[in-house]
């Protein structure tokens, strides 16, 4: 079974290697995995497929037993299987050519969120939180995403940024 898992480990030599010989004690194959670099240490991003006889508690506790923290897991898609690069550029070619819009864009980016639109502009500080992000829309207005789970991390704030970025870009051409 495919299973995404995400949790926070000491960004030091060999901590990455502790949680992946853990989860390959249960047999779980690491099909790929992304590292994003944070105040609190590194999260690691796995896509696993995991013998179907394991459980989310089995995998949490294989997550704990090799050094990872604040563990967060989710059934996966086959679409996961897409590496991240190429799934990126096929959501800004859909912004570029019309056929998806950028808030479904960033709902497909960012995975399970919630995003709205404000009329205002000043919004005070921006950025992001573990919870919800603010982005300025190209159009007008603010853009406020949430999720409750994972925490957002600053490699997925600065992709969210960068695809407003080119949208706003794709704009100003299409207004020429």
């Amino acid at each position: 079974m495919l299973w995404r898992i995400r949790a926070t480990v000491e960004d030091r030599p060999g901590f990455l290697s502790v949680l992946t010989a853990s989860l390959a004690l249960r047999q779980v194959n690491i099909l790929s995995v992304q590292v994003h670099t944070t105040e609190s240490g590194a999260v690691d991003d796995f896509l696993i497929d995991a013998p179907d006889t394991l459980t989310h508690d089995d995998l949490a506790e294989a997550v704990r037993r090799g050094r990872g923290r604040d563990p967060w897991i989710a059934p996966a898609h086959v679409r996961g299987l897409i590496d991240e690069p190429t799934r990126v550029l096929s959501l800004a070619t859909k912004v570029l050519d019309g056929t998806q819009g950028l808030e479904e864009a960033l709902s497909a980016l960012l995975g399970d969120c919630d995003i709205s639109w404000r009329a205002e502009t000043s919004t005070g500080a921006g950025g992001f939180t573990a919870t919800g992000m603010q982005l300025r829309d190209p159009a007008g207005g603010t853009l406020y995403v949430g999720r409750a789970e994972p925490s957002f991390t600053p490699a997925e704030y600065a992709r969210a940024q960068a695809l407003v970025e080119l949208a706003r870009v794709a704009s100003r051409h299409t207004a020429s």
